[in-house]
């Protein structure tokens, strides 16, 4: 199963529900890498890349195009001369999916930041063609809008995204603990869960991770 993980932002939490689903599934006994194809602010190894080996108990895998400034791909990838090869992504990642059960594709920013003039991450997740999408947004004033934009602006794109989760904001506002009922009664679901700031291996992480994984699961087999 490919899982590609994208967000309504840059410091969403998407690269935390990456790593508990990938701890949750070598806890399960299932073969899983995580694969960050696009990095920038990386100096040496990439951090997000680190966490995805350390959670799957896999060798880390450095991201095909790293940046050393921490602005947007676009930008990085033209100040560097080196562009996004979509093409190079896809066969990493075919690659990396090979002997294993699970491959999950975390993705840098927003699902629309841009990765060149032309080209989004929405263009990335499409041309991974996964089995799911997952949606990872902060549960916070201001969600409710940024996951109906980002879920209309997939629709135009003929991206679907698979379902929802949220992350647990620092500091939390007086929306945090509704917005995740609040979407699935606007229509803007399924959210399968809101992850809290605790460690992936944490029991609290775990519970949460475990019903995400189940949910995902059923997803997938109707998919």
């Amino acid at each position: 199963m490919r899982i590609v993980v994208v967000g309504t932002g840059t410091d969403v939490g998407k690269t935390h529900v990456t790593v508990c689903l990938l701890a949750h599934a070598r806890a399960r006994g299932f073969r899983a890498r995580g694969y960050k194809p696009v990095a920038t602010g990386v100096i040496g190894r990439c951090e997000d890349a680190e966490q995805h080996a350390r959670a799957a108990g896999a060798p880390y895998e450095s991201p095909s195009f790293a940046y050393r400034r921490p602005v947007s791909p676009h930008l990085a990838a033209r100040e560097q001369g080196t562009p996004i090869d979509l093409d190079v992504v896809q066969r990493r990642s075919d690659e990396l999916s090979v002997g294993q059960e699970v491959l999950i594709v975390e993705t840098a920013g927003g699902l629309f930041s841009p990765l060149s003039d032309r080209l989004t991450n929405a263009d990335l997740a499409t041309h991974l063609a996964p089995a799911l999408v997952l949606l990872v947004a902060p549960d916070r004033l201001g969600v409710l809008h940024d996951v109906g934009a980002t879920l209309d602006a997939a629709r135009a794109r003929a991206l679907r995204v698979s379902a929802v989760v949220l992350s647990t904001p620092d500091p939390s506002d007086a929306s945090t603990g509704d917005n995740a009922s609040e979407l699935d009664r606007i229509g803007r679901g399924p959210v399968l869960g809101v992850f809290p700031r605790s460690a992936a291996e944490s029991a609290a992480s775990q519970e949460i991770t475990a019903r995400v994984w189940a949910a995902l699961a059923l997803l997938e087999s109707t998919q």
